[in-house]
């Protein structure tokens, strides 16, 4: 979830933008490294995996077979979280996964959970990537999935835009994606009078790495949930994402699902998992309106 609501936030923001600092992406990212569950706790298997960035920095993750009486469907996820907390409470949304066949690479960002480092763009992206070289050279055979949900999305968007071919990944699986870090700046300060006086310098907020930069870019199979009563990422700004990927040139299914509920809730719906496990399983669309 965002936290720009709140004061201190606010005049961080304003320092930072002030300053010109070109690190004010750093602000979006609100590591926790207190652990909440592990996978073992719903009574999974796993293992735990320690990545290196190319910078050296050193990034946790888990391992997640696919596991029960589902046969492994050869196809593996990379997980890419939401904002705050870390993956010993977001990967609780994407544990289904494991017993439909589908195995999974749970990755905590630098800062986050056990992963050292401070989390700021692009570095983050470097963490993305070696999650992405360990699953290559682990799993050669296997068919890639990225999944990101908020500001995961964001990066999953903006990672594959560049190493799809790379990695040979064969489709992109986002929630509750937003347009740009400017973009989804200005959604968050405009709920209060204090965020009103913030929001012009908004504009110096770094607009480098914004998915719709980059999302136009992709030319795999693409799939994009989005909820009405989201009030962390503006409904619109799926819809947006959705519109650039309509006009790509190729033939790769762009896939649109409305969700409902609040943000990144999507997969507490169990129509909603089927969906999705149908897009990651296959790359092909389930039967949707445009919106």
């Amino acid at each position: 979830m965002w936290h720009i609501s709140n004061r201190s936030g606010l005049v961080m923001i304003m320092v930072l933008a002030l300053s010109g600092c070109t690190s004010t992406t750093a602000f979006f990212f609100y590591p926790q490294t207190v652990w909440i569950s592990t996978p073992a706790d719903f009574h999974l298997q796993y293992q735990d995996v320690m990545l290196e960035a190319h910078d050296g920095t050193a990034l946790h993750s888990w391992w997640i077979p696919a596991q029960g009486e589902v046969p492994d469907s050869d196809t593996m996820v990379l997980y890419l979280h939401g904002n705050a907390e870390n993956i010993s409470s977001h990967s609780r949304s994407v544990y289904w996964l494991a017993a439909n066949g589908v195995s999974l690479l749970a990755l905590d960002y630098r800062g986050f959970g056990a992963s050292e480092g401070s989390a700021v763009m692009p570095s983050v992206l470097q963490d993305i990537e070696a999650a992405a070289a360990w699953l290559r050279q682990k799993y050669p055979d296997k068919r890639l999935v990225v999944l990101g949900q908020s500001i995961g999305a964001a990066l999953a968007i903006d990672f594959t835009a560049a190493a799809q071919d790379r990695y040979r990944i064969a489709a992109l699986f986002t929630e509750a994606p937003f347009l740009g870090f400017p973009a989804v700046a200005r959604a968050a300060l405009s709920d209060n009078l204090l965020g009103w006086l913030v929001w012009p310098f908004t504009v110096l907020v770094p607009s480098r790495w914004d998915p719709q930069n980059v999302v136009g870019d992709i030319h795999i199979p693409v799939m994009i949930m989005s909820s009405p009563d989201d009030d962390v990422v503006p409904y619109q700004h799926g819809q947006k994402l959705y519109e650039i990927l309509t006009q790509r040139s190729g033939s790769e299914p762009a896939c649109w699902v409305e969700s409902h509920g609040p943000h990144i809730a999507s997969f507490t719906d169990e129509a909603l998992r089927q969906k999705a496990l149908q897009f990651i399983l296959s790359g092909r669309c389930p039967p949707f309106t445009v919106p």
